[in-house]
């Protein structure tokens, strides 16, 4: 099992932020699991990326984007897909967006400038921690 300390986890959620913008519907997004998730029921969370508000330097903060506290020694996963769809409840009917492309291979620039490890393909970059 590989690990990544909490300085690179923190330097990978700003970088993050910083190119890829505000984790919501319309701005950037992810899939997410963590050790413990793992053992459990190996599901995944899907939400935008942390803001810099949201990132500390040990954990992703209460409340923010993804609701709820999450440390950095817990993520086990981390997928950002180059495009992703999501649906909202409007007029009695859900309706489905497809984002514009989230800019990866500029992200991936970054973190290699910062050395953060990570996977990158045509499809997702991620961190992959199992």
């Amino acid at each position: 099992m590989h690990e990544i300390s909490a300085d690179k986890w923190h330097a990978f959620f700003t970088t993050c932020a910083e190119v890829l913008g505000p984790g919501d519907q319309h701005g950037s997004w992810c899939a997410f699991t963590t050790f413990d998730r793992l053992a459990r029921d190996v599901g995944y969370w899907t939400y935008g990326l942390p803001v810099k508000s949201d990132i500390w330097p040990d954990h992703i903060g209460d409340g923010g984007v993804w609701g709820q506290p999450f440390g950095y020694a817990d993520i086990a996963h981390i997928v950002i897909p180059k495009t992703f769809v999501w649906e909202r409840y409007e007029n009695s009917e859900w309706q489905d967006y497809v984002t514009e492309a989230q800019d990866i291979k500029r992200l991936s620039n970054a973190l290699d400038a910062k050395s953060v490890g990570h996977r990158l393909t045509g499809l997702v970059l991620e961190i992959k921690l199992y």
